[in-house]
């Protein structure tokens, strides 16, 4: 309360002032709100583009080593304690059980032949930072002779961590269509 006292002693000499000075102290008040509120606005866009081209350099270093079978540098985009909901599939959790997911799909002959995934929506919250998309992708499985084609689309939420960098903190993906119903 003694903080708002001092506040209102501080700014009734402002309307305290003839009228011509009163009008041009609030229209001076209004426009620097308003450059505030706006640059506020614009900080947050460009957070966001700035986010999205992370991302997106991530997902291209993603995309290579799920196409390589690196198991190691795939599971380094990954925060300890990452959810993952696969398609068909029952959820995830930790990374050691990612990990695990993970290896019996590279033992299972399953080869990613090419996955291109299309960011539509980053959405930042402090730390958190939303990427919402669609996917393409093309796999083959020991015992066919032709490549299963797939197009879905994705949720993965990002944890910015301490030196910046961002992990996947949840994971979410499925088809638009069952690639098992593809005729082989």
């Amino acid at each position: 309360m003694v903080y708002l006292n001092k506040f209102i002693i501080k700014v009734l000499p402002i309307f305290n002032q003839n009228p011509k000075a009163m009008k041009k102290t609030i229209f001076t008040l209004t426009f620097t709100v308003a450059v505030v509120l706006f640059a506020a606005t614009c900080s947050i866009a460009q957070t966001n583009d700035q986010y999205k081209a992370q991302i997106e350099k991530i997902n291209k270093e993603s995309v290579a080593a799920m196409m390589a079978a690196d198991l190691d540098k795939s599971m380094s985009f990954y925060a300890n304690d990452v959810i993952s909901l696969p398609n068909y599939e029952k959820m995830v959790e930790g990374k050691d059980a990612l990990r695990k997911f993970n290896e019996a799909m590279f033992k299972s002959g399953m080869k990613v032949l090419s996955f291109e995934p299309v960011i539509l929506k980053v959405i930042s919250n402090g730390k958190m930072i939303t990427e919402i998309g669609t996917y393409k992708m093309s796999i083959s499985m020991e015992g066919t002779d032709k490549p299963m084609n797939d197009v879905g689309k994705y949720l993965t939420i990002w944890e910015k961590q301490a030196d910046g960098s961002l992990k996947i903190k949840v994971e979410m993906w499925n088809s638009d269509t069952n690639p098992m119903e593809q005729k082989m």
